[in-house]
């Protein structure tokens, strides 16, 4: 079968068709192969692109944190004050992982950790939490939030609003009606203790 994309346009449409795979049958139904027969190309194209399995993975992880952080970018850009913004981003966080479980799974799963030496994973992975440090400083510097290192402070935040999304997402809580107003509330009360 010919490749019908132009130069260029592959890869997205193998990142794209990788991450229906992962959603609809997870990590083991996603091969090379399949791949191929998914977007429509030679069996050979994709390693074109991807040497194995394993990198492409990889990639599908970073294309997840790039678009988590483009979430998380967009409250940053929204200039609201004062303690709305973080409620904002708690709920574009938990939103982002209940509309993309497969992503956010493969995100913080033991394929994607144990390749976080990879650079451009880490550097995508870590693009997305210094947002959240970003907010933080700026919180603190308009006396929003109480002093103290914007990092760990982050770590905090992070893990709270990380903690409900993989409740919600691997099922291991009911998931109510109305997520956002979850993610709202887990927010504030995280903002009470972090408010200046």
């Amino acid at each position: 079968m010919a490749d019908s994309y132009h130069h260029g346009d592959l890869r997205p449409a193998l990142l794209d068709a990788a991450a229906r795979l992962i959603r609809d049958g997870g990590t083991d139904a996603l091969t090379l192969r399949a791949l191929a027969e998914a977007v429509g190309v030679s069996r050979t194209a994709p390693y074109r692109h991807f040497k194995d399995k394993a990198e492409l993975l990889v990639a599908v992880a970073a294309e997840g944190f790039e678009r988590l952080r483009a979430a998380l970018r967009a409250v940053n850009a929204s200039g609201a004050a004062g303690l709305a913004p973080f409620e904002a981003m708690g709920v574009a966080y938990v939103r982002f992982a209940v509309e993309n479980p497969a992503h956010y799974r493969l995100m913080y799963g033991r394929e994607a950790l144990a390749r976080r030496e990879v650079p451009a994973l880490q550097t995508t992975a870590d693009a997305a939490y210094y947002e959240l440090v970003a907010l933080i400083t700026a919180g603190q510097a308009s006396g929003a939030l109480r002093t103290g290192d914007p990092e760990a402070l982050a770590y905090v935040a992070w893990a709270t609003v990380h903690g409900l999304a993989s409740l919600l997402v691997d099922g291991q809580m009911e998931q109510p009606d109305d997520v956002e107003a979850l993610a709202r509330l887990t927010a504030r009360t995280l903002l009470e203790g972090l408010a200046g």
